[in-house]
Order: C-alpha cells, then structure tokens, then sequence
C-alpha cells in the first residue's frame, strides 16, 4: 500500500483520464517512457492506483545548475481530489529520487507544486492542444528529504 514503482502500463489509465480526455490512447505515451533510465511510480491503495507520475533524465539548466531529472505525467484520480493524495504521492517522491528535478506544470497545477515544494521558474507557455504550462522546479537541498 502507498508509494511504488510500477509498469508503464500502470500510469497510462490515469494519464488518460486526467491529461489526455477525449485524445486516443497513444496520446498518453510519452517521448522517453520506455528509457532504461525512466521510472514510473505510483500511489496504490488496496489494488487502486489513485496517483501516478514518471521520472525521467531530462538535464535543463536552471539559474545556472543543471537539474538532471524530469518529472511527467503527474495524474491524481479525479474522484479522489482534495483528500491529500497528490500530495503524500509527492512527498514520497522527494524523498525516492536523489536529486532535484523540474516539470513542466499545467497552469491548474500551479499551486498544488508551490504547497509542495516547486518554484514556478519563468513565463507561463502553451503546449499545443494541452495548454498553458510553467516550468517548476524541486531543488533536492542538504536535510531534505
């Protein structure tokens, strides 16, 4: 029960109900989701994936440092909103992953990250046919997770 890593397969339903409603299944993989490097981790409960999000290496440089991991496809269940899932998945996050990484955070999400521990980095942008989005990065600093 809670946080573990699992197939592609396991976050593809999430990300479609979530990121990609009313677009073909093959919307719902990404460039990268099959990289020896790329992890998939989800939030289960009793045989219920309830959140879902993919860890990939994706170096970008941010006030000068280069954050090496790429956070995609972050999904929450719908049904299951405002109940703090989304945010137990992440904090168990941090604390899986070695270091810091960056997303790309649809605009809704915003605020969501800021309470868990990203800062939005520059404009916002539009991902076409998805939507407006900022860059938002977790620095991984001494003590943390």
């Amino acid at each position: 029960m809670g946080f573990k890593q699992v197939a592609i397969e396991d976050v593809i339903p999430l990300r479609h109900v979530v990121l990609r409603p009313g677009k073909g299944i093959e919307a719902c993989y990404f460039e990268g989701d099959e990289a020896s490097t790329t992890r998939h981790f989800a939030w289960v409960v009793e045989g219920h994936v309830q959140s879902v999000a993919t860890v990939m290496t994706s170096s970008r440089q941010i006030d000068g440092e280069s954050v090496p991991l790429q956070l995609r496809g972050m999904a929450t269940d719908p049904c299951l909103a405002g109940q703090g899932i989304g945010s137990r998945f992440l904090h168990a996050l941090h604390e899986e992953l070695d270091d810091s990484w960056w997303c790309n955070a649809r605009e809704v999400a915003v605020r969501f990250y800021e309470r868990n521990g990203l800062v939005r980095i520059g404009e916002a942008f539009d991902i076409p046919g998805i939507g407006t989005h900022y860059v938002m990065v977790y620095k991984k600093t001494a003590g943390s997770g």
